[in-house]
């Protein structure tokens, strides 16, 4: 639509663009029942008058258009002015003399003034139609224009130009525009270098003086009044006038970066300027386990060696699943050390019954011995320390500080956050603690609360998904997570030492932080395995043990393909020697191991006499005598055994005894063993 001779007109191309027909079109026109106010021509559209068309077509391009009294909105500033993408490119490129960028304020403004001026060049090429837009009137274009573009800056939706309110000014500021373009615009404080106020070797001086550590500088202040002393020394240094220019010159980023290390520590620095990458959490369970450990932010009583009551906190190592922020396991200690590291894995070992696909710990002293021990490399597919002095890489710590202010704080024996912790909410009251000290808890009790807080914690709804964390980690699956056997929880949870046990008589012993085992390996009867022991007196064998439960270890051989599992070996049933204090199954234990041991001694014995025998080389070859067993036989007692074993041992002896089977008492149908007949009648 357009105003046409002061007519609002449409064209017939907008008519007969789902209005009306073409056809309906000429009938109207043909009958004068619509005014065509313009012909068609070459590239010149025929117009009809608005306020002619039938009331059913007029309400329809009303429908389209709106309401018509607002058709002439398109010849107003607001109507004509679009935002001028191309200003806003240039203003966002443009460099100053100084290298720099233009302020963002003022790439709004300029791209503004710029959009502005070209909608001014627009209503004025289009004179004709802004002055119909008017009324009509052509007298005072300019100022009506000033008038609109300052109205514009105000209303409902502003635009936010600085053009100037001045018609004869504006005027000016158009043709400017349209002489030199973009550029025009910008302010020429932007287009010169200010004046450098603090020459390089004055700068050098500055930030050399902010970073010393030892003679420092308290505050801007000292330094702008160090600075001025020192210019009056100083060839080509001039004062400056206010603290101000010596705080923009420090705090500019690019001069921030380089003393921001010296005046408050390269890890703050680290913290600061160090790119930070942005991740993807795990998308299921057992993808990621992190570990680390903490001050368990609890206080608890004691006594001393003294008997006095002392308050302390203890150290607490937790191993947590990143997936579904699970605590999986822990170890609370008096510090954080290798066992420590160790129970809290075997403790998520157990929970999780799968072996994790990788596992992310810190760089502390106590992981030396597990990686020493291939434990790490054993439980997951990927073991990987974190960065050190890098807390943000560690998910474990943002976790466990929400674990600190929601859950831990409830208890009034809170010890308050990490020292980095700031908030006062985040500190404990201390003066209500020490007035309490003797209600504190003790260890134990400590102990049974944290365990307490740490199931509140798995079944708290997960801060993302608004399921609880342990119903996150038990419907999870992880497909390349492979669930553990028994051989494997020896692998990985056994201890190796690195000295090897010799097995005595005794059995196998040795000592462990200062302490004392003593092992021996049972049969199925849950007796010593005396046929075991005396086959392998002497033998040397590597230790597997658990730290938690040292009942069992298990035993094996160096080889040379490696170490070869030989069996598993409980800990020594000690008894009490005096008979008073025996009790009932004491006594039946001492006299199964007194027999078994006379057994073994016999069988021994007989072993190698039957080989002395064999080979002619007995004692009684030579016509002397064998010793008695002692303790077990006497010298009769060994002759008897002599003749017995000499007569069951002939088998004449033997083929007689089954020559005299049919005998007074005895018929076909009787059993008959004549080895046994033999032996009797000796």
């Amino acid at each position: 639509m357009e105003y046409y001779n002061n007519t609002l007109c449409i064209s017939v191309d907008e008519l007969t663009d789902g209005i009306m027909s073409y056809p309906a079109y000429k009938k109207y026109s043909s009958r004068k029942q619509i005014n065509r106010v313009r012909r068609a021509s070459f590239q010149t559209p025929a117009l009809v008058e608005v306020k002619s068309l039938p009331s059913r077509i007029l309400a329809m391009v009303r429908e389209r258009y709106g309401e018509l009294e607002h058709a002439s909105a398109k010849y107003t500033i607001k109507g004509v002015y679009q935002v001028d993408q191309e200003a806003r490119k240039f203003y966002s490129q443009h460099l100053l003399i100084s290298g720099d960028h233009l302020p963002a304020d003022k790439i709004e403004e300029y791209t503004a003034n710029a959009s502005m001026l070209k909608a001014i060049k627009v209503l004025v090429n289009d004179r004709t139609a802004f002055v119909k837009a008017l009324g009509g009137i052509t007298k005072g274009m300019w100022p009506q224009i000033s008038a609109a573009v300052n109205a514009s800056a105000y209303g409902d939706d502003p635009i936010k130009h600085s053009l100037p309110n001045n018609h004869r000014r504006l005027k000016w500021k158009l043709e400017e525009f349209e002489k030199g373009g973009y550029s025009s615009l910008i302010s020429g404080k932007f287009c010169n270098k200010n004046t450098e106020k603090i020459p390089e070797q004055a700068k050098i001086w500055i930030l050399t003086r902010w970073c010393d550590n030892v003679n420092k500088v308290a505050s801007v202040n000292q330094l702008f009044r160090e600075y001025n002393e020192k210019a009056e020394e100083m060839t080509g240094w001039a004062k400056i006038k206010t603290d101000k220019t010596m705080y923009n010159f420090l705090y500019s980023p690019e001069i921030t970066q380089l003393w921001y290390a010296h005046r408050y520590g390269e890890l703050k620095s680290k913290e600061k300027y160090s790119y930070i990458h942005k991740t993807h959490m795990p998308t299921y369970r057992d993808s990621l386990w992190y570990s680390d450990g903490t001050k368990l932010n609890y206080y608890y009583q004691f006594l001393d060696s003294e008997g006095r009551r002392q308050i302390g906190t203890l150290q607490v190592y937790e191993v947590m699943d990143a997936y579904s922020e699970v605590f999986l396991g822990y170890h609370i200690s008096k510090s954080e050390d290798f066992e420590a590291q160790f129970m809290a894995y075997k403790m998520a070992f157990n929970f999780s019954k799968y072996r994790p696909y990788q596992i992310t710990y810190d760089n502390q002293g106590g992981h030396k011995k597990l990686e020493n021990s291939d434990f790490l490399r054993k439980l997951a597919h990927l073991a990987i320390k974190t960065a050190p002095y890098n807390g943000r890489s560690k998910t474990i710590e943002s976790a466990f500080g929400r674990f600190q202010q929601q859950i831990l704080k409830k208890d009034w024996f809170f010890s308050g956050q990490n020292i980095t912790a700031k908030a006062d909410e985040s500190r404990a009251n201390m003066e209500f603690i020490l007035a309490n000290k003797q209600d504190l808890p003790t260890e134990s009790e400590i102990r049974e609360a944290y365990k307490a807080r740490r199931e509140e914690w798995n079944n708290m709804p997960h801060h993302k998904t608004g399921i609880s964390r342990i119903e996150m980690y038990q419907a999870s699956t992880n497909p390349e997570a492979h669930k553990v056997e028994l051989w494997d929880i020896v692998d990985l949870f056994y201890v190796t030492r690195e000295k090897e046990a010799v097995c005595t008589a005794w059995g196998i012993s040795f000592r462990e932080k200062n302490l004392k085992y003593d092992y021996v390996v049972n049969n199925s009867d849950n007796l010593p395995d005396l046929d075991w022991l005396q086959q392998n007196i002497d033998k040397k064998f590597v230790v597997k043990f658990d730290p938690a439960d040292m009942s069992v270890v298990f035993l094996y051989e160096k080889t040379s393909a490696g170490l070869r599992f030989s069996t598993a070996a409980s800990t020594k049933v000690a008894i009490h020697r005096g008979k008073q204090e025996q009790e009932e199954w004491e006594a039946k234990y001492i006299k199964d191991i007194e027999l078994a041991n006379k057994k073994a001694r016999l069988d021994r014995y007989a072993r190698m006499t039957a080989m002395q025998k064999a080979a002619g080389t007995s004692a009684e070859d030579y016509n002397m005598k064998s010793p008695a067993i002692m303790g077990i036989q006497t010298s009769k007692a060994s002759k008897r055994a002599a003749k017995r074993e000499k007569v069951l041992a002939e088998i004449g002896s033997i083929q007689k005894a089954a020559s005299n089977k049919v005998m007074v008492g005895i018929t076909e149908s009787d059993t008959f063993d004549a080895y046994e007949y033999a032996r009797k009648s000796m």
